[in-house]
């Protein structure tokens, strides 16, 4: 309980003290650097914003020419798998035969 009481004058004691030497401007100094700072982080998030939207839409634009070859060598390995199938078959009946 004494803990409790002395903590507790100390802390006026301190309220005090900050407040007679100037705490105001110090606090006042402190909330104008902490706006400046708030300004400088919003252009930061704006401009990285801005650089995610470009990123974005480059790498959908890449995958979707990437899907469109893909699509194109997919069908082409089709054809060329049917057109060997074909042949096999075809060789395959002219030596049962």
């Amino acid at each position: 309980m004494k803990k409790v009481i002395l903590g507790f004058f100390l802390g006026i004691i301190a309220l005090a003290l900050f407040l007679y030497f100037g705490g105001g401007k110090y606090v006042k100094a402190l909330g104008v650097k902490t706006e400046e700072a708030g300004s400088r982080l919003e252009t930061y998030e704006k401009k990285m914003k801005e650089t995610t939207k470009d990123a974005g839409s480059a790498v959908k634009e890449k995958t979707e020419g990437a899907k469109d070859t893909v699509e194109e060598k997919a069908h082409n390995v089709k054809d060329a798998v049917n057109e060997t199938y074909g042949k096999a078959k075809e060789k395959v009946k002219k030596i049962i035969e």
